[in-house]
């Protein structure tokens, strides 16, 4: 594989029309971040203030992730290696063809391919279909929000406001290799018709056993927040989820941001074994110091990121990499620390994406699956929109790394 130093961009074209949760995240981006953000190739300021443990030695465009001709475009993308396949989960999903349930927007779908290998890109992926032929979501709907999406639905509704809708978006998946079974995180929102009207209720976590099955949703008694009994988090608590990785026999969840403030992208970071992942006095966060506290509202930012985020150990620089986009640019950022709770370094460009046709890159995150050369070559992909309306592309990026100068490579 050849690498370059440098991605080479296309001239903006028309604007599509952004999707739901690009509008969401770009909202929040502009009005609430600037006030955290510096304009500097390193994107926010970080609570940490050394170099990264590595240098950005070549990158590769392995072009677009192949998916079904049904799909106009999708965001997100979080995967994990899952009983044989590398499992992909996203968000907002547009259809070109209503689906069996006569919706044409979906708020999650997903696929999945046994190709292992990414140096030229991957290939064969699948999905599940209803039976009109459509992808299907990948999060199981309660009966309340099927039958008031149903009722709303802008194609055919029938109750004011048309287009309302609950949406569940996919977060981070962890295979606990104990039991086998992977832990697919996701956070509640309730959507408004107009440009914005979005309010996040919190987050949680669904039990995946078998490919053939969807996750299940959890239930606590007594709620956590009234009416939606499935959610571990409220909307004042950080978005556990944004990342998730098990080390040690225990399970890391990171919480990038929370829903109910916009100026807030602090990363915090909460630990439990993954047998107990339900059970909430058995979780405990970062208060920073090197400690750890049984209280949620100890919780400090491990390192400041972006909503979606990807945090995994590299056997090649012997250190945790996290990925991230950095807002208002195209840039795509690279952290290092010897620990989950850090400390983590400054973050570095590790490629600038190409132009969409609107907007910013704002979802890429690493495929660790795919690590090649030992950890030396790592996977990043990232969405992009593209002239037609709802459309988008998933790009795949290689990225070569070398450890500091002076360092052994």
């Amino acid at each position: 594989m050849e690498f370059s130093t440098s991605i080479e961009t296309r001239r903006p074209q028309l604007a599509r029309s952004a999707t739901p949760r690009d509008r969401f995240f770009r909202v929040l981006l502009i009005v609430f971040l600037l006030p955290l953000c510096t304009f500097k190739t390193t994107g926010c300021s970080s609570v940490s203030g050394s170099s990264p443990n590595l240098t950005i030695v070549g990158i590769k465009d392995l072009g677009t992730i192949p998916t079904n001709p049904d799909i106009l475009g999708r965001d997100g993308g979080y995967s994990a290696l899952f009983q044989g396949y590398s499992v992909w989960l996203y968000g907002d999903t547009f259809l070109a063809n209503p689906n069996a349930e006569g919706f044409s927007l979906i708020s999650d779908s997903w696929s999945y391919t046994s190709d292992l290998n990414a140096q030229s890109g991957i290939a064969g992926f699948k999905e599940q279909l209803d039976s009109a032929g459509a992808p299907t979501m990948i999060l199981p709907e309660t009966p309340t929000e099927q039958a008031f999406n149903a009722t709303h639905n802008g194609t055919n509704c029938q109750q004011q406001p048309c287009g309302a809708r609950w949406a569940l978006w996919p977060a981070s998946v962890v295979v606990d290799s104990a039991t086998g079974h992977a832990l697919a995180f996701y956070g509640l929102v309730y959507s408004l018709p107009g440009a914005f009207n979005f309010k996040g209720l919190g987050s949680s976590v669904a039990t995946w056993q078998s490919l053939q099955q969807q996750p299940q949703r959890p239930t606590f008694n007594p709620p956590v927040v009234p009416a939606h009994p499935d959610l571990l988090f409220n909307q004042n608590e950080p978005a556990f989820g944004s990342s998730s990785l098990i080390s040690g026999g225990m399970l890391y969840v990171y919480g990038c941001g929370i829903p109910s403030s916009g100026t807030d992208k602090g990363c915090r970071l909460g630990k439990v074994a993954p047998s107990n992942v339900l059970d909430r006095n058995a979780w405990s966060y970062y208060a920073g110091n090197g400690t750890w506290s049984s209280q949620i509202t100890d919780a400090v930012p491990a390192f400041i990121g972006s909503s979606i985020v990807s945090v995994a150990w590299n056997n090649f620089l012997q250190q945790y990499i996290a990925i991230y986009s950095a807002p208002f640019s195209q840039n795509v950022m690279i952290r290092t620390a010897p620990n989950p709770e850090g400390p983590w370094s400054l973050a570095t460009t590790a490629f600038t994406a190409m132009l969409p046709s609107s907007g910013n890159t704002y979802d890429a995150h690493q495929h660790s699956e795919y690590d090649a050369n030992g950890g030396q070559t790592i996977y990043v992909t990232y969405s992009r929109s593209t002239p037609a309306p709802f459309t988008s592309e998933v790009r795949l990026v290689a990225v070569q790394l070398g450890r500091p100068t002076g360092q052994a490579q």
